[in-house]
């Protein structure tokens, strides 16, 4: 990036930065608002690659300086009213999200597989029957080996096709039997970025079927704003251990 300043603050944050300070300089339309140019010209007007340019762009989301919609990528320059108001920095929701563990620490396992998913679930994802979707698992346990909670989610074809970092990865996934510890942390945010709004709404039970103990058992479904199924997770947790944490932020 010509003329950035060298130290200890990231690349990524510095071409953040720098984005909103061109944003501001040339101005917005008559409601505030500047349309930020196209990955492959940004990136060549600051000179830097798109995947550090996507970092920074990941940041100013995260921060509600920024927001994607159908049209494209907008920013607020402060010149007039704004269209919308603009979100304050709030913490982006990760994705699998279920029980909290304070102070208890756990190790994390998870799976990526394409595979048939059960009938019930087929229904509400808009599937057909038997064919096979991306499905992630994913396991806490303690370091003594005991299960403290399992999580199996479910993906759409809506969100396959609409969400290109998904779909890239149900390629890869058909290219072989499993991929281990895929991070799938910032899903929620992957679909802010695709033009989709996802909404979730939970159903929590107790599930006594098991010989050992009860489990709180939580469904929870994500849909966006046109009411399309997303995705779709089966979470139980160990009550004994930890406690559902609902926390769940819709974008800007």
């Amino acid at each position: 990036m010509p003329g950035a300043p060298q130290g200890a603050v990231p690349l990524y944050m510095r071409v953040a930065e720098q984005i909103i300070k061109d944003a501001r300089r040339a101005g917005g339309d008559t409601s505030g608002l500047r349309r930020i140019p196209a990955e492959r010209v940004l990136s060549a007007s600051l000179g830097v690659n798109r995947q550090t340019l996507r970092r920074a762009l990941e940041h100013l989301r995260a921060r509600g300086l920024v927001h994607t919609d159908r049209s494209g990528t907008y920013t607020y320059t402060g010149r007039g009213a704004p269209a919308r108001p603009v979100a304050r920095a709030r913490p982006q929701p990760l994705f699998p999200v279920g029980g909290s563990f304070g102070g208890v620490a756990v190790r994390s396992r998870a799976r990526l597989s394409y595979e048939p998913v059960p009938p019930t679930v087929e229904a509400l994802l808009g599937l057909s029957p038997e064919r096979p979707t991306l499905v992630h698992r994913h396991e806490l346990t303690l370091l003594c080996g005991e299960t403290v909670q399992e999580a199996v989610s479910y993906f759409s074809p809506t969100a396959l096709a609409h969400v290109p970092r998904l779909g890239r990865r149900v390629r890869r996934v058909r290219t072989r039997a499993a991929q281990s510890d895929p991070d799938l942390r910032h899903l929620y945010l992957w679909m802010t970025e695709s033009g989709l709004h996802p909404v979730r709404r939970d159903r929590v039970r107790v599930d006594g079927s098991g010989c050992e103990r009860m489990w709180l058992a939580v469904r929870q479904f994500v849909h966006d704003q046109f009411d399309r199924p997303l995705e779709l997770t089966d979470l139980r947790i160990n009550p004994r251990r930890g406690e559902l944490d609902y926390a769940f932020v819709l974008p800007s």
